[in-house]
């Protein structure tokens, strides 16, 4: 049993009242991070740690003690093996990454002792990985070698990470900066000062891992841990801000992000790349990133995006004239608008897809559009469709039920079952065994989370047919 005096002691330094030993109370996490549960303390021959009992998790978490007394000034933690974000359930708030944990997926925080793994039915949770506002540096001043030359190290901040590592000295060569374990080498000869700095910024607690050459010409890996004393000078700007530059720029050049030739969006609200081969009335045939061919049913589909160039937003008026179904139609009524690349729109029935064709039926009259020149074919909803539950359809999954969605919007479920790589591993309810990578990732939405995204947030929730009103009757 622990002495009354030595939790006492641990209360101060975290900033909580002693009487949070034996009752609910809010634990202060670095960062400006906060976890509610029941708070206790445990010690071993060198070190004590507190231990919070959180419905997030499926077993307590345990944080060092010293690095939890610090909140209020440096942290000095270790760094986290993945990607950095933000977790947030209800009040609670935690800086920390997406890890395997037991077998299965789980969340190591920053400053905690080891990962916990999520609770098979926990409170709804959102990471995200955009606007963190815990920026960080390795402490690293680059300076071009002479015109048109590579970049060297030209100082080192002292007590910044590349400082207390000590592999580092000044006049080695940087070659190139990788970003955690998900992102690919960057070159640093053709890069701007500008462009070199921002990529050695970002969350506190990522890692960086630089390409060096000393003296003897021999290129070596250094692994780095941002933080607060590694963060140079932001010229002004406010944290939030260099940081999200600082993200953009790393997905840009060393993420994977890019959209495929084609997406397609999910009544379930999914959405993902792929190629579509074929389809007729009832299916469409489409060929996954992996190779995989499979087969949906069209009054699952959303919309397909063909193109992805950019679509101007229609004019309400116009977009209330394409809903509105008159009598005559009523009975038979439009499935789908087609949305050509020069701004037109054709309302009518789709019946099928070839290599070169879409297929349409326009008031009666069939019509063989060339694929090049579509690009949207969006399933018109009526008042009365139900929303299906992503989160009902990976109930009958093992793994625990989240949703990615990427820089570009996409959104894709997995039951997750751990990490591999820097991507998240499981079973999706529509594409079976699959890995999506964290790199161009903008948010994850946990359990409950996903069930609660609002209709208007859904790609093409605008699009619903109405009736046309009865007319009025003559006097």
């Amino acid at each position: 049993m622990i002495p009354p005096c030595r939790w006492v002691a641990i209360a101060i330094a975290i900033g909580l009242p002693a009487a949070a030993a034996d009752g609910p109370a809010v634990l202060a996490l670095p960062c400006g991070g906060r976890l509610a549960g029941r708070l206790r303390t445990a010690t071993n021959a060198t070190a004590t740690t507190v231990v919070v009992d959180s419905a997030l998790f499926a077993s307590p978490v345990e944080f060092h003690a010293d690095a939890i007394a610090e909140t209020r000034a440096e942290p000095r933690l270790h760094g986290l093996p993945g990607r950095v974000g933000f977790l947030t359930s209800g009040g609670d708030r935690m800086l920390g990454c997406l890890t395997a944990c037991e077998g299965g997926l789980g969340w190591q925080p920053f400053g905690a002792v080891r990962p916990v793994r999520f609770a098979r039915r926990g409170p709804a949770a959102r990471i995200t990985y955009r606007g963190l506002d815990a920026i960080g540096g390795l402490g690293v001043v680059p300076t071009r070698e002479g015109s048109g030359g590579g970049w060297a190290v030209a100082d080192l901040q002292v007590n910044g990470p590349a400082a207390r590592d000590g592999r580092l000295r000044v006049g080695d060569r940087i070659d190139a900066v990788t970003e955690g374990d998900w992102g690919r080498p960057v070159e640093t000869g053709p890069l701007k000062a500008d462009a070199i700095r921002t990529l050695l910024r970002g969350p506190i607690g990522s890692t960086v891992r630089l390409r060096v050459r000393g003296d003897s010409g021999v290129a070596e890996d250094v692994l780095l841990v941002r933080d607060a004393a590694g963060c140079d000078d932001l010229a002004g700007a406010a944290a939030k801000d260099a940081l999200d530059r600082a993200v953009a720029l790393q997905v840009a050049l060393a993420g994977d992000a890019r959209r495929g030739p084609t997406t397609l969006h999910l009544c379930s609200g999914e959405s993902f790349g792929c190629a579509v081969v074929a389809a007729d009335e009832r299916r469409i045939e489409v060929r996954f990133a992996d190779g995989r061919d499979g087969s949906i049913p069209v009054d699952q589909i959303r919309a397909i995006e063909l193109s992805t160039a950019a679509v101007r937003p229609i004019l309400k008026q116009k977009l209330a004239r394409l809903l509105t179904v008159p009598r005559t139609q009523q009975a038979a009524p439009p499935t789908h608008v087609i949305r050509m690349i020069g701004g037109d729109y054709l309302r009518g029935r789709l019946l099928g897809i070839d290599e070169h064709h879409v297929i349409y039926d326009v008031a009666g009259a069939t019509k063989s559009l060339p694929r090049r020149d579509v690009a949207r074919i969006i399933r018109l909803a009526t008042a009365e469709e139900p929303h299906p539950s992503l989160l009902a359809a990976m109930s009958r999954l093992e793994g625990t039920p989240l949703v990615v969605i990427g820089g570009d919007g996409r959104r894709q479920a997995v039951a997750a079952t751990g990490m591999e790589q820097g991507a998240i591993v499981g079973e999706s309810p529509t594409l079976g065994p699959t890995a999506v990578p964290l790199g161009g990732c903008a948010e994850v939405l946990i359990g409950a989370a996903i069930d609660e995204v609002a209709d208007a947030e859904r790609p093409y929730a605008q699009w619903v047919l109405a009736p046309a009103p009865p007319p009025k009757a003559a006097p």
